[in-house]
Parts: C-alpha cells; sequence; structure tokens
C-alpha cells in the first residue's frame, strides 16, 4: 500500500541508491515537511472555524464573532496559501536538481561501463533511461514528497478537528475508510506492472528510432522507408496501448473513491441529522464535520495520487540502479603500471578469448609477436578472430586464458587509460561527433595544438584540401556521423585525427575496404605516412595493405594456422596462398598485385 511503500522490494533494492540522491537536498526536504504541516493545520482548522461560525452567529446571534471569525477564515486560507507554495517550490527545486544529479552520475557511469555491456543493451533503451526514466523519477519526488507529507499531515489533523467535534461520528468514519483504501492498494500493484511495461516499451522507440536516423543512408538506399514507418508504428502503438492502460487504473481511482466516500458521508449525514433533530448534537457541529468529511476527500484523493507517482517512480529508479549496480570497467585500478611507448614489442602467449555469452571461444591459443617499429598484418576469413585481437590490446576485454606482454610488462598490470592514451585507432566505420571539423580533429586531446599544427596533421592525410573546400572550413559541421562527407573524406579526417595523437601503437581495422578506388589509394597515401617508423598492426583483405607487412599472422577458426612474409607464404601450398587466390577469382585482388 501507498502508506508503506518502504516495505516494497522495488524500494529496498533502491534504497541505498535513493538515499545517497536526496541527502543533498535535507534541508529543502525538511523545509517541505514544515510548510506541509502548516498548510494542514491551517486546513484542519477550517472545520472548526465553520462551526463556531454557524454557531455563535447563526444561531445564537451573537454579533461579537461576527467580526472574528470570518477575518479567521481568512487568516486561515491565506496562510495556508503561503504555505502550499514554497513547500511546492522548495521541493520541485529539489526534485529536478536531485534528478539532473542522478542525470549526470547515469551517464558518468554509462561512459565507465565496459563494451560488451553496450553490445548486450540497445542504445535506445539506454538513452530511454537516462531522460524518460529520470523525468518519471523527478516527478514521483516531488509529487510523493509533497502528497504523502501534507495530505497525511491534513488527514490526521482533520480527523482530529472531527473528532473533537464528534467521537462518535469519527469512529464511525474510521470504520469506513479502510473501504476506500482497498482500491487503492490493488490498484497499485497494477500501476507497477504496468509502469514498468511502458518505460520498457518507451525504451523499443526510442532504440529503434536512433537506430533508423543513424542508418538513414542504408534505409534510403534500400527503399526500405516503409518497412520502417510499420516498425516504428508497432512500437509507438504498443507503448502509447502501456499509457492508456495506466491512464485507465489510475483514473479509476478518482470515481470509485468518490462513490465509496459519497456513502459514507450519506451514513455520516443520516446519523448526524437525527442527532441534531433530538438535540444530542448542534447544527454547527454537524455542517462542520461534514466540512471535514469533504475535506478528508481531497488529501485520500492525493494519497491514490501518490501512489500512481511511486509504482512509477519505483519502476524508473529500478531500471536506473539496474545501470548503476553494473561493475565500472575501472580503468585506473586494474593494474599500476603506466606505459609511455613501446621499447621491445607486444607478444601475445597462449591467449584465448571468449566473448560474454558466447558459446564457444572467439580465439583459441593464439602466440604471435608484434615487434617496436614492426607492421604485422592479420589475414583471415571473416570470424576468424582478427578484431578480437585488436580489442584485447588495448584492454577492451580481458583473456580468458593466457596472457598479452607490452614490452615484457602483462598488460593486467598495466593502467589501462595509459595504455589506451597511446594507442590509435584507424577502423572501416569512423565514428565521428555532429561538431566541427576542428572539434572532431581535437576530441579526446589533452595538450594544447596550434593552428599550424592541426592543418600540419591535416596534410599528412591528404585532408586539408577538402577541408578547406568546405563552407566554413575547419568550423565546418560534419553532420551526426559525418553524414556531410564522403567515405574517404571521413577516413582521412580520422587519420589526421591520429596524426595528432601521435600514437606509439596503430591499429587498423579493415581501414580502406568499404572505398572506393580513388579515394583507396589517398588513403593509402596518408597510411604509409602515417605508418613510417611506428608499430602498425593491420586487419586487411587489400593486398596492397598486406604486402607491405614484415610479417603476416593467417587465421582460421580463432586459431593462428601460419605465419610469414607475403613472399614466403605464396611461394609455398599455403592457406595464405589459397586465400589470396579466392580473391583472385572473386576480383578483390588482379594477378598483376600478387607479383
Amino acid at each position: 500500500m501507498t502508506f508503506f511503500f518502504w516495505k516494497d522490494p522495488a524500494y529496498q533494492r533502491i534504497k541505498p541508491y535513493f538515499h545517497g540522491w536526496i541527502r543533498p537536498y535535507r534541508a529543502h526536504i525538511v523545509g517541505g515537511i514544515l510548510l506541509g504541516f502548516v498548510a494542514s493545520a491551517m486546513t484542519s482548522g477550517v472545520p472548526l472555524v465553520l462551526r463556531e461560525l454557524i454557531d455563535k452567529i447563526f444561531t445564537q446571534k451573537n454579533t461579537h464573532y461576527l467580526f472574528i471569525l470570518p477575518f479567521a477564515f481568512f487568516l486561515l486560507f491565506a496562510l495556508k496559501g503561503v504555505a502550499v507554495f514554497f513547500q511546492n517550490y522548495l521541493l520541485r527545486i529539489a526534485a529536478l536538481r536531485m534528478v539532473n544529479d542522478v542525470r549526470k552520475s547515469l551517464f558518468g557511469h554509462l561512459l565507465s561501463l565496459p563494451l560488451d555491456y553496450f553490445g548486450r543493451e540497445g542504445t535506445g533503451s539506454l538513452m530511454g533511461r537516462v531522460t524518460y526514466d529520470a523525468e518519471r523519477l523527478q516527478g514521483g519526488v516531488a509529487n510523493t514528497f509533497r502528497d504523502l507529507i501534507q495530505q497525511g499531515f491534513t488527514i490526521v489533523g482533520v480527523l482530529v478537528s472531527m473528532f473533537v467535534m464528534s467521537p462518535k461520528l469519527t469512529l464511525f468514519l474510521l470504520v469506513t475508510l479502510p473501504t476506500v483504501l482497498i482500491p487503492i492498494r490493488k490498484t497499485g500493484k497494477k500501476l507497477k506492472t504496468l509502469s514498468r511495461k511502458t518505460q520498457e516499451s518507451f525504451g523499443d522507440v526510442n532504440q529503434h528510432l536512433s537506430e533508423s536516423l543513424s542508418s538513414i543512408r542504408l534505409i534510403k538506399g534500400v527503399v526500405s522507408e516503409d518497412r520502417e514507418r510499420e516498425s516504428f508504428k508497432r512500437y509507438s502503438d504498443e507503448f502509447v496501448g502501456f499509457q492508456i492502460k495506466t491512464a485507465k487504473y489510475s483514473n479509476l481511482l478518482s470515481p470509485v473513491m468518490e462513490t465509496l466516500g459519497a456513502l459514507a458521508a450519506g451514513l455520516a449525514v443520516w446519523i448526524g441529522g437525527y442527532a441534531v433533530i433530538h438535540g444530542t448534537l448542534s447544527f454547527g457541529t454537524l455542517v462542520g464535520f461534514i466540512a471535514a468529511a469533504q475535506m478528508l476527500y481531497q488529501p485520500i484523493k492525493g494519497f491514490a495520487g501518490a501512489q500512481t507517482d511511486i509504482q512509477q517512480s519505483l519502476a524508473a529508479a529500478e531500471r536506473m540502479v539496474d545501470i548503476l549496480s553494473v561493475p565500472e570497467e575501472r580503468v585506473h585500478e586494474n593494474g599500476k603500471k603506466e606505459v609511455k611507448g613501446l621499447e621491445t614489442g607486444i607478444e601475445l602467449r597462449n591467449v584465448s578469448f571468449a566473448y560474454p555469452g558466447g558459446s564457444s571461444n572467439a580465439i583459441s591459443e593464439i602466440s604471435l609477436s608484434i615487434p617496436a617499429g614492426a607492421f604485422v598484418a592479420l589475414v583471415g576469413a571473416s570470424g576468424s578472430g582478427k578484431s578480437t585481437i585488436a580489442n584485447l590490446l588495448p584492454k577492451f576485454y580481458r583473456p580468458t586464458e593466457g596472457e598479452i606482454y607490452w614490452d615484457g610488462i602483462p598488460l593486467s598490470e598495466i593502467d589501462a587509460a595509459s595504455l589506451r592514451k597511446i594507442i590509435g585507432f584507424v577502423t572501416q566505420d569512423v565514428i565521428l561527433m555532429n561538431q566541427t571539423v576542428r572539434d572532431n580533429l581535437l576530441y579526446g586531446l589533452e595538450r594544447d595544438v596550434s593552428d599550424e599544427e592541426m592543418v600540419e596533421a591535416a596534410r599528412a592525410a591528404y585532408a586539408h584540401d577538402f577541408i578547406s573546400a568546405l563552407p566554413n572550413g575547419y568550423e565546418t559541421r560534419v553532420g551526426e556521423r559525418g553524414i556531410f562527407l564522403s567515405g574517404g573524406e571521413k577516413q582521412r579526417l580520422a587519420l589526421a585525427r591520429v596524426v595528432l595523437r601521435n600514437p606509439t601503437l596503430l591499429i587498423m581495422d579493415e581501414a580502406t575496404s568499404a572505398l572506393d578506388s580513388e579515394s583507396e589509394w589517398m588513403v593509402q597515401k596518408a597510411l604509409e605516412k602515417i605508418m613510417r617508423g611506428r608499430t602498425t598492426l593491420a586487419i586487411a583483405h587489400r593486398l596492397t595493405t598486406i604486402r607491405q607487412a614484415s610479417v603476416v599472422y593467417v587465421l582460421e577458426k580463432g586459431r593462428l594456422i601460419e605465419s610469414g612474409t607475403h613472399d614466403e607464404l605464396m611461394s609455398i601450398d599455403s592457406r595464405y596462398k589459397g586465400f589470396i587466390l579466392h580473391l583472385m577469382r572473386s576480383g578483390e585482388v588482379l594477378p598483376e598485385e600478387v607479383v
């Protein structure tokens, strides 16, 4: 029931977090409680003043009270109005600031979670928890504190006033009160389930919207607009369906309570009227008692509204706690040793790894070395484990078995943050922010960069010319995920960003596989500049990239099966040779490229 929400298992789960959330705003909440008490006291005094007004002025014709009681009536409502205003204001400030803290904490925690978590959870669902669920919590905190505090005091105060006027009638009403509370309890249970489903459904809507907008080129390219409209309609209709059910149950309380309340009040009038006729109760007392009984309806209705808010807030808070309870990726605590460069090289010794939830290893017993300053290529069919190795080096994941060594130091002993600062990534799927070219080039840099250094990096990546041709040059916004740029331009912009980072280790994952021949040529030229004298690990199918490698590692079904230079592997009956011949037959490699 609403009054005992603190016994709800959901509240017990969020309790440690919730207490931390409200602790900075205890002064606001205590102020709201005191003001709620003042407002309730003023409300409770109205029936007593009304009784005196009728008995002393209209029944006894006492003109002395004609000047006092109307002023008392006005004063009660004026003080109540002031108290309610400041109570609502204080509690709203507390709720707004608290939820702002929660939202920032939630976003910060999300950024600290390991990559595999984002593989399990959809982006849209996570966005819904940071936005929609936070809003539900905000409304719940402000409204719940207000209703539970003020309405609770009001119910107690009005009951005391009623008891002062007529103990017998008050006891009669108290006996009938549980019939009003039963629908509140039953509806609350239903609302809790519906609130959780509504918030999850909103996450589905958000997820589909996020995926569709980020994949707009693909949707238009395959003329799939109608299919996406239909899918979005299905998710949106389901969300509205849950909202309608929630509205039905929350709005059902009011007429049910009014009907039951009217029945109880009617019986009280019948009993009280009988007492007035027989002279055991004054007419003013009966009117005051009826007014008090009517005043009970609004605070009880407030409790019913609080039930809706509480259940929706609990569901929202639980979904946020689901995120906050996921252990962080402790990049500064999973290893104490910091690295600033690479002197001898990287070595994998009998490394195996299985992705969380995977049925088998992505790689098994891999042993290979990447000498400092060398260019190493990983070759193999899709799913052979190439990208998995690339993800293990910056500690995005940790080996299930075996160990990786950086200059002889186990990777598990190295601070992940220091490691990632000296690794540069060039991938097929370039990630750009919806910011200016300058912002994207300088993103993540912890040092000041002059305009001359930035332009020099862009020239090294063959990007300066196309950047200069943009409407606002380096101040041009590139659009979401760089939608205003071509694939080659995005890739060269990413390369310029790598140049500014000046990484010790460069990891290239199919960097040129999605580009046309002209763009590939320019990116390849830029890569040759950037790779010169730098330790490089390349995942590639393009022979133009593979042939430059000082050593080629061939992977198949998660295992290392061959290694050597391109010429060495082509000179024997190797799996690598078969792989290259397959690329020739498919037209991905020209015969003259192999020679």
